[in-house]
C-alpha cells in the first residue's frame, strides 16, 4: 500500500524523532510555551516507551545541545557507570572476557538523571509536564508498529528467559502483532510515581525536579531495582543508584562541507562520527559518481578504518587516555586514508592506527 503524508510548512519550530508519538509530545510542549530542551526531554521519554525494545526509560540518554543565547555547546554524558561490584577480573575469570547476556551487563540507569539535569539547567517545565505523554502511552497503550513487532518476534526466546520480561513483552503468551495495543502498566506507574513525588515536594521548580530525581535514584524505584538484582544474581545496589551523577563533557568538533559539526566525546561513539566526517573531508569520495562502485568502496573502507580506531582507542576518558586531538589531526587521517586500495577491500577489520606515535598502523 502506498502511503502519503500531508505536506507541512514549519514557520517557527519543528521536531524530528524516531516515532510519531514522540514528535507529537515535543510539539505539544513547544506549542504550550516550553523551550526546545523541554520538548527534547518529552520526546526522549516517549521514545523510551514506544521504542522500549531498542532504548529504555531506565537506559541511556546522551544529550548535546546549544542554547540560542550562548555560544557554548553542551553535552551531558547520560551513560550509566558499572555497578561498584562489577570488575573486569570477574568477567575475565567467569566468562573468559566475554560479556554475558542478561542481568550481569546492567549498568546504572542514566536516562532519568540526564533528562532531569537538562530540565534543571536549561529547561522551563516540570517533570510532570514533560512526562505526561509518555505516561499516557505506557498506561493506555499504543499500536504495535512493524519494527517493534519484528524485533520482539525475533528475540522471543530471550524475553522468555526472565518472567518479568515475558510479562511485559509477551503478555498474551506471544509477541504482539502489528496493530495490537502494547501496554506497560509498571512503567506508567514508575513515571507517575516520579511525577507525584515532584508535585508533593511543595517547593519551587528546582525542588520538584530534585524530588522526581530522588524518587528514581533514592526512592521506591531504586529499592525495587536493587532488590531485583539481589534476588537474581545482579550487581546493582541502592548505593550504586544513589551515588550516580551524570557528567558535563566537552564536545568533539569536526568540519565537513563548510559546516562545523559537534559530537559527543569518547565516553560514547561520538568521536567516531567526528573522525569519519574529518576523514571524508580529506578524501576524494565525492569525486566519484554517486552510489557508483568506486563511491561505495571508498566510503566503506573509510568506515572500516574509523571503526578499527574505535575498537583500539575509544573508551571512557575517566579511566584511560584517549588521544582525541591526534585522532582528528589532518596528518594522521591522511596516513590512514593512504591505506585504502581502490582495487581491493579489507576482508575483515583493518589494523588500527597509532595516532600517538603518528603512524598509519599500530605496531604488532
Amino acid at each position: 500500500m502506498h502511503q502519503t503524508r500531508d505536506p507541512v510548512i514549519a514557520t517557527s519550530h519543528a521536531v524530528s524523532s524516531g516515532h510519531q508519538l514522540a514528535s507529537e509530545a515535543a510539539m505539544d510542549i513547544l506549542e504550550s510555551g516550553g523551550n526546545a530542551v523541554d520538548a527534547g526531554v518529552a520526546a526522549g521519554i516517549v521514545l523510551g516507551v514506544v521504542h522500549c525494545d531498542l532504548v529504555n526509560v531506565a537506559g541511556v540518554a546522551p544529550i548535546i545541545l546549544k542554547m540560542a543565547d550562548s555560544p557554548r555547546v553542551v553535552t551531558i554524558d547520560g551513560l550509566g557507570t558499572w555497578p561498584s561490584a562489577a570488575t573486569a577480573e570477574f568477567f575475565a575469570r567467569e566468562y573468559d572476557g566475554e560479556m554475558p547476556e542478561g542481568i550481569l551487563r546492567t549498568v546504572v540507569p542514566a536516562a532519568p538523571a540526564s533528562w532531569i539535569t537538562a530540565l534543571k539547567e536549561f529547561g522551563t517545565r516540570s517533570f510532570s509536564d514533560v512526562s505526561a505523554a509518555a505516561i499516557d502511552a505506557a498506561r493506555n497503550g499504543f499500536p504495535t508498529f512493524e519494527l517493534l513487532s519484528e524485533f520482539l518476534h525475533n528475540n522471543e526466546d530471550k524475553y522468555r528467559r526472565y518472567q518479568a520480561n515475558a510479562d511485559i513483552y509477551l503478555a498474551a503468551g506471544r509477541p504482539p502483532h502489528v496493530g495490537e495495543s502494547f501496554v506497560q502498566h509498571d512503567l506508567a506507574d514508575s513515571l507517575q510515581y516520579m511525577a507525584d513525588q515532584e508535585r508533593a515536594a511543595n517547593g519551587n521548580r528546582a525542588a520538584g525536579l530534585q524530588a522526581a530525581y530522588d524518587a528514581f535514584y533514592r526512592g521506591d524505584i531504586a529499592n525495587t531495582i536493587a532488590r531485583y538484582h539481589a534476588d537474581n544474581g545482579g550487581f546493582l545496589t541502592r548505593e550504586d543508584m544513589a551515588s550516580y551523577r551524570v557528567r558535563f563533557e566537552q564536545p568533539v568538533a569536526a568540519s565537513f562541507g563548510g559546516y562545523d559539526f559537534y559530537c559527543c566525546g569518547p565516553w560514547c561513539q561520538g568521536i567516531s562520527l567526528a573522525q569519519t566526517l574529518a576523514a571524508l573531508e580529506k578524501s576524494d569520495f565525492d569525486k566519484q559518481a554517486h552510489n557508483s562502485t568506486a563511491y561505495i568502496h571508498e566510503l566503506t573502507e573509510i568506515y572500516k578504518l574509523i571503526f578499527a580506531d574505535r575498537e583500539r582507542w575509544v573508551a571512557d576518558p575517566a579511566f584511560t587516555d584517549v588521544p582525541v586531538e591526534q585522532m582528528l589531526s589532518s596528518e594522521y587521517l591522511s596516513m590512514r586514508l593512504n591505506l585504502i586500495d581502490s582495487d581491493s577491500a579489507y576482508p575483515q577489520m583493518p589494523p588500527a592506527g597509532d595516532p600517538v606515535a603518528g603512524t598509519a598502523t599500530t605496531p604488532d
